[in-house]
C-alpha cells in the first residue's frame, strides 16, 4: 500500500479516488487554497494540482465547494442520543462527525462491564470511528447515590485492559480530587501510571482548587463555562473543550484572542436526540460558535486538529499526504452542511443520501432486564412530616429547588408551606410546586423526594429510568395518582419514559436497552420523542431545553441543588440537606 501511495504520485498506478477542484482549509498553515486530493486505500497520497500522468479509478468534482478534515469530536455519550451505536453512526456521519471519543458511563452505571464491554463490541465495526474511554466515577458522587456498578481502582485496572479502551473517562468528582480524597486519586493513579489520557470535570474548581486537579495529571474540562475560566485553564496547560451550552459572544471572543490556538476544541458532550436531528451534531456546535464571532478556520482547528492531536490520533484531524482521508465538502465555511462525507477513503454520505449501513449488534439479554426496584404507591410521592410532630394548619419551612425555565443550573431557596391532611396524616400542601421523586432501581427500597419551583403551569406528570449517571426512576409532577400512572408504565416496559395526565398514560417510550437505549430507527424514535414533548407542552410544562431538565435533575455532580435517590442534595458542599427544615405552630 505504501508503495502505491508513491506510485500514484509518481503517475505510475491511478489514485482509488480524486476529488478535483476543492477550497482545501488547511489546518497546518490557516490557508485556503483551490487544489486536488488524490486518495489510496484509506490514506490521503496527495495534495496539489492533477498533473497529465495521474489518473483516477474513481474521480468527484468538488465544484470549488470547501474541503476539511472529518469533525473529531474529543467529548461525547453516545447514549444521550437514545440510539443504538449503528444508527447514532448512521446519523452523525451525514453530518460530518467521522470520530467521536464516547465516555459510556451511562451505561456502565447500570450496567458495569457487561455495559462496557457491549459498547466496545457495538461500536467495534462502525464506518463511524468510535474511540471508548473507561468510564472513571461511578457512581459521579459515591456516597449520595447508587448506582448499579461502582468504579475502585481494581475495576479501572481491568477496564483500561480491554481492547480498544483509548484512556481515562471524565473524573466528575472533582471536589473529591481537590480534597485528596483516596479512593478516586486511586482511579486517577491507576490510569496515569500506564499513560493514559486522562479526561476531566472540573465545573465548580478554580484558583488552588484546580491546581490541585491539574496537579495530578488530569489535563482536559468540558466544563468551562465562561472567558475567565477558560483564560485560567488555558495557563494551567489544560485542554480546554467548550460546549454549545458554554457559546457566548463574550467566551467566543476569549477564544479568537487565545494566545494558545492548539488545547481548545469544540465538543458535544450530550445531544438529545431533537436538537441532534434537528440542528445537528458537532457541526451546529461550530455553527454556532461562528454565528457568535468565531473564526471559522479556527472552529475547523477546533474540531479537527486540536481534539486529534488531544487524543493522540495524529493521523487525523488533517488533510495532507499520509493522513487518513476523513474529508468533509461544505457549500458554506460558516454554516457546516456537507453534501459529501469520506471517511477512511470511501465515500460514505453523498448527494443527501448515506452511502453505507452501520451493522446492528445484539445486546446482552441481562441488559434488557435491569430495573429491580418495588412498584411506587400514592403516598411515596406525597411529603409526610408527622416525624416534626406537625398537625393540620401548621407552617412548614422548605427548602425548594429553583430553575429558572432556560438553563439546567438550580439555585436553593426557602419558603413556607402549610401543612395539610391525607388519610390521618399531616403532609405538606405542595399545589405550587412540582414534586421529584428519584426511586433506587438496583434493589434498594429507598426514594428522595423534592420540590421544584417556575412550573406553575405542569398539570401532569413525567417519569423517566433515562437521566444522567446513575439513572434511577425520575418522576415529575404535581398529581400523586398521575405520577404513580407514569413510573407504572415505566416500570412495566423495563425502561422507558411516559407522560400522564388526569391518572391515564399519554405517551410512552420504552427504552429496553438497560433503560436507556431504543432500537427505533431515528426519525422514528424522534416521532416519539416529538409526541412526548408535545404533551408535555399540553401539560403546562415549560422549559427551553425539556429533555436536558428531565435528565440532569438527579444528576448530583450538577450544581447547585438536586436531588438523588438518597435525598436533597447541596451540589457545591457535598452534603445532603432537609426538606423540610422547622414546623412552626399555625395558629400563633
Amino acid at each position: 500500500m505504501l508503495l502505491n501511495r508513491v506510485r500514484a504520485i509518481n503517475g505510475d498506478c491511478p489514485f482509488d479516488f480524486l476529488i478535483r477542484n476543492v477550497k482545501l482549509v488547511n489546518v497546518y498553515n490557516n490557508t485556503i487554497n483551490t487544489t486536488d486530493i488524490g486518495i489510496v486505500g484509506d490514506r490521503i497520497a496527495y495534495v496539489g494540482t492533477k498533473r497529465p500522468c495521474h489518473s483516477a479509478l474513481r474521480e468527484m468534482n468538488g465544484e470549488g465547494r470547501f474541503a476539511f478534515p472529518g469533525l473529531i469530536d474529543s467529548h461525547m455519550h453516545l447514549e444521550s442520543s437514545m440510539l443504538t451505536p449503528a444508527h447514532f453512526s448512521d446519523t452523525v456521519l451525514a453530518m460530518g462527525t467521522t470520530t467521536v471519543v464516547a465516555d459510556p458511563h451511562e451505561i456502565a452505571n447500570v450496567m458495569g462491564m457487561t455495559g462496557l464491554e457491549a459498547m466496545l463490541n457495538a461500536t467495534k465495526n462502525l464506518p463511524l470511528r468510535v474511540i471508548v474511554m473507561a468510564p472513571s466515577t461511578i457512581p459521579s458522587l459515591p456516597g449520595f447515590e447508587d448506582s448499579g456498578f461502582a468504579v475502585g481502582p481494581e475495576q479501572m485496572d481491568k477496564m483500561l485492559e480491554l481492547p480498544g479502551i483509548g484512556g481515562l473517562g471524565e473524573v466528575m468528582d472533582f471536589n473529591g480530587v481537590a480534597d485528596g480524597e483516596e479512593n478516586i486519586l486511586a482511579v486517577v493513579e491507576s490510569a496515569a501510571k500506564r499513560g493514559a489520557i486522562l479526561d476531566g470535570h472540573a465545573s465548580a474548581l478554580t484558583g488552588e482548587r484546580l491546581q490541585a486537579f491539574r496537579a495530578v495529571g488530569i489535563d482536559s474540562d468540558h466544563t468551562v463555562s465562561n472567558p475567565q475560566k477558560l483564560n485560567e485553564e488555558l495557563a494551567m496547560g489544560f485542554t480546554v473543550q467548550v460546549q454549545e451550552s458554554m457559546l457566548s459572544e463574550e467566551m467566543v471572543k476569549a477564544m479568537n484572542e487565545a494566545p494558545v490556538q492548539n488545547r481548545i476544541c469544540l465538543v458535544t458532550d450530550d445531544v438529545p436526540l431533537p436538537r441532534l436531528m434537528n440542528e445537528g451534531h458537532l457541526n451546529y456546535v461550530a455553527s454556532k460558535a461562528i454565528s457568535l464571532g468565531l473564526d471559522p478556520i479556527k472552529a475547523i482547528r477546533y474540531t479537527t486538529i486540536n481534539p486529534a492531536e488531544r487524543m493522540r490520533l495524529y493521523d487525523l484531524g488533517g488533510i495532507a499526504p499520509g493522513m487518513i482521508a476523513d474529508i468533509q465538502l461544505v457549500d458554506d465555511i460558516r454554516e457546516w452542511k456537507p453534501s459529501t462525507v469520506i471517511c477512511g477513503g470511501k465515500c460514505v454520505y453523498d448527494e443527501g443520501k448515506l452511502k453505507i449501513s452501520s451493522k446492528s449488534y445484539e445486546f446482552p439479554a441481562a441488559m434488557r432486564d435491569s430495573l429491580n426496584l418495588k412498584k411506587p404507591v400514592c403516598d411515596d410521592f406525597e411529603i409526610f412530616c408527622q416525624c416534626f410532630g406537625a398537625k393540620c394548619g401548621d407552617m412548614a419551612q422548605v427548602n425548594i429547588i429553583h430553575q429558572n425555565g432556560v438553563n439546567l443550573r438550580t439555585e436553593r431557596v426557602k419558603a413556607t408551606l402549610p401543612v395539610t391532611e391525607k388519610n390521618g396524616r399531616p403532609v405538606l400542601d405542595t399545589k405550587n410546586y412540582c414534586k421529584m421523586a428519584v426511586f433506587n432501581r438496583y434493589g434498594k427500597t429507598q426514594h428522595g423526594i423534592a420540590l421544584i419551583d417556575g412550573l406553575d403551569k405542569f398539570n401532569g406528570a413525567v417519569a423517566i429510568t433515562y437521566g444522567h449517571d446513575c439513572h434511577n426512576l425520575v418522576v415529575f409532577g404535581k398529581d400523586s395518582k398521575d405520577m404513580l400512572a407514569a413510573a407504572e408504565k415505566v416500570i412495566e416496559s423495563k425502561g422507558g419514559i411516559a407522560s400522564a395526565a388526569n391518572g391515564e398514560v399519554g405517551v410512552h417510550i420504552p427504552l429496553p436497552i438497560a433503560g436507556l437505549l431504543s432500537e427505533e430507527k431515528p426519525d422514528d424514535l424522534l416521532g416519539m420523542l416529538t409526541k412526548f414533548l408535545d404533551s408535555c407542552k399540553a401539560m403546562g410544562f415549560e422549559h427551553e431545553r425539556p429533555m436536558s431538565f428531565f435528565t440532569v435533575m438527579s444528576l448530583a455532580v450538577s450544581p447547585e441543588i438536586k436531588c438523588t435517590d438518597k435525598g436533597l442534595l447541596d451540589v457545591l458542599n457535598k452534603r445532603f440537606i432537609p426538606l423540610v427544615e422547622n414546623i412552626t405552630d399555625g395558629s400563633l
